[in-house]
């Protein structure tokens, strides 16, 4: 299992975050759009994962999804931008579900999904949820219908990877929440991770669950993103409603 991509709800144009990155000299693409699904993407590639960029286009299309992610996205960005998921590649859905099935856990169906790219070939994968049992979303599952290595080079074929993050990963992600430990305990017992206090490990990217107090403008969401190397003159960055820190 790999961090596979991060998924930060705006409520603009995909297009404007890429111009806003490119501002800072940081390449952003369009992603595409998912039709099914009245939702639309712009990507920010990085060494072996990404951080996806995900608004409304339809919104009566989107309000009628049974897609736990468009839902919560719905939800969310009601309120607020920023940072809401965070997604693990597995390379088989179907036996991960009946595995977390077999442990206690509720899933829902797994989901298709596809959008059409900005170059006009359609892009496939499935993704799999888990029912929450708190208000921390659980990570979700995805498996691409391309292998990891051919995805990765036709993104560099294809010139949508920037030369500078190409060795940049995903180092920690920070939650507020309102129980913690709690919360760092379910995770580590999902996931089979390494636990030190509020801190879980998973798949070489460090949990990190702060308690959530009434300056913190989300709660039970992921708030920031340590990314390393990530930026050489600014150690942090403000995104629509989210931190991007670099080491």
């Amino acid at each position: 299992m790999k961090l596979d991509h991060i998924v930060h709800f705006i409520n603009r144009s995909p297009q404007e975050i890429v111009d806003h990155l490119s501002v800072m000299n940081i390449k952003a693409v369009k992603g595409g759009r998912h039709e099914k699904w009245g939702t639309y993407n712009s990507l920010l590639y990085l060494n072996s994962s990404y951080i996806e960029f995900l608004a409304i286009e339809n919104k009566a299309t989107a309000v009628q999804s049974e897609n736990p992610l468009i839902q919560q996205a719905v939800q969310d960005l009601a309120t607020f931008e920023g940072l809401g998921q965070v997604c693990f590649r597995t390379e088989n859905i179907e036996v991960l579900k009946q595995e977390l099935n077999e442990k206690g856990y509720k899933t829902y169906p797994i989901f298709p999904g596809e959008r059409m790219r900005s170059d006009g070939q359609l892009i496939r994968w499935k993704m799999l949820f888990l029912q929450a049992k708190r208000k921390v979303p659980f990570p979700f599952f995805i498996q691409w219908e391309q292998d990891d290595h051919t995805r990765y080079e036709e993104f560099k074929t294809l010139g949508m990877i920037d030369q500078q993050l190409i060795h940049t990963k995903v180092k920690d992600i920070v939650y507020h929440v309102e129980s913690p430990e709690e919360t760092a305990e379910e995770w580590c017992e999902l996931f089979q991770g390494k636990q030190q206090g509020t801190n879980v490990m998973i798949a070489d990217v460090s949990f990190k669950f702060d308690a959530y107090n009434e300056k913190h403008a989300c709660k039970n969401r992921p708030v920031y993103i340590t990314l390393q190397p990530f930026l050489k003159n600014e150690k942090t960055i403000q995104l629509f409603g989210s931190s991007y820190h670099s080491l």
